[in-house]
């Protein structure tokens, strides 16, 4: 899509247009004033109906490319577009001119003027029709991406309409049954007589409802702040992002043994949004996992143009009833996004995630990202 908008262009540039205009009217103050002349000095050239004919074909010529400049000022064309057409009209112009000037050397010309008229005449014509050629082509490359760039709108358009759909189902089945869980156990403490026992499950309950509420709610919000237009990645810091994640896990769980193994900082193009990617897979293989001695190992590597994040844990592995549908889009039933999060997350940032490996002694994620293009 970036590489549509930059040469659809949304700002005109003249210079081009300016300078096919200023060629053209030369041109033709050259051509009109050159006949006054010779019938100043009363040249016999000037009735020769070669000389007429140079003539009245190079004005059309000159007035076809001033409209034609006008024309391509009024359409805006960007810088890219103006200079395409300024090199198809360069190129049609010196290309006849040096053709008519081959036939000029085996042919024999009566006057020093007839010979002028004819370079001029191959010089207009040839631009004229380069002119012609090059507004052609541009805008048969404008048609083109214009359309692929409403399809894309289009695509786009019909992407977030299709999630916020679904997440709309999501919340309301979401919300509505933890809020129902909330309100059944908040009136009936309420309607308690009895003083409430700070260890009542039911306090338990709508404080546990409550934070689903909140984890839910913002994980929505996560997904669709990756369809937002405007978004704008940035070379970020993957090494740095991952140490945040896993001294979270540290500080939460000093108990679970994280290792980062890495000997320099990876860079990617990505946002904010990167480090919950990471925190959502070491989180489920705290939360999943009822192994006494958690290990869980970080890797990032650079292999050609990617950077390479592989997380291995020791874990009892991933049940196989979920298997085929582990990075889905979630049901109305599920509980939370989980893994689709992830996946939609790391696709906006035109990576790859992928179980490699899940049993009874582990499972290992792998993610790819490429490497941010080089800095001109």
């Amino acid at each position: 899509m970036d590489v549509i908008e930059r040469y659809l262009g949304t700002k005109p540039r003249s210079n081009a247009v300016d300078v096919i205009s200023l060629t053209a009217l030369l041109l033709l103050v050259w051509t009109t004033a050159e006949p006054v002349y010779l019938y100043a000095l009363d040249s016999p050239v000037l009735h020769t109906p070669k000389y007429i004919i140079g003539v009245l074909t190079v004005v059309p010529s000159c007035l076809g490319m001033i409209y034609g400049a006008q024309w391509s000022r009024k359409r805006e064309f960007s810088t890219e577009q103006c200079s395409k057409i300024k090199l198809y009209w360069l190129t049609g112009g010196s290309c006849f001119l040096v053709f008519n000037v081959v036939l000029m050397a085996s042919i024999s010309t009566e006057s020093i003027w007839i010979l002028v008229s004819w370079i001029r005449w191959s010089l207009a014509v040839g631009l004229g029709v380069g002119l012609v050629v090059g507004i052609a082509q541009v805008r048969v490359v404008v048609s083109t991406l214009t359309a692929e760039r409403e399809s894309l709108r289009a695509e786009h358009a019909e992407k977030q309409r299709d999630l916020i759909d679904q997440m709309n189902g999501i919340l309301r089945h979401e919300v509505l049954n933890s809020a129902q869980v909330i309100t059944g156990n908040a009136s009936v403490l309420m309607a308690a007589e009895e003083p409430i026992d700070p260890d009542d499950e039911r306090i338990e309950r709508v404080h546990r409802q409550g934070e689903e509420i909140t984890t839910v709610i913002q994980e929505v919000r996560t997904l669709l702040s990756t369809i937002e237009d405007g978004r704008e990645l940035t070379e970020t810091n993957l090494t740095n992002v991952l140490r945040n994640e896993i001294q979270k896990v540290r500080d939460q769980h000093p108990e679970i043994d994280v290792e980062l193994r890495c000997q320099d900082d990876h860079y990617i193009r990505a946002d904010e949004l990167a480090g919950r990617i990471f925190a959502n897979i070491l989180r489920n293989a705290v939360e999943h996992n009822e192994t006494p001695s958690l290990q869980i190992v970080v890797d990032i590597v650079s292999v050609d143009d990617a950077v390479v994040v592989t997380i291995e844990d020791d874990g009892q592995g991933i049940p196989e009833r979920k298997l085929a549908t582990l990075f889905d889009r979630p049901q109305v039933s599920d509980h939370g996004l989980g893994l689709y999060l992830v996946s939609e997350i790391t696709d906006s940032y035109d990576g790859s995630v992928t179980l490699s490996k899940t049993g009874e002694d582990g499972t290992v994620f792998e993610f790819r990202f490429p490497v941010p293009e080089p800095r001109p």
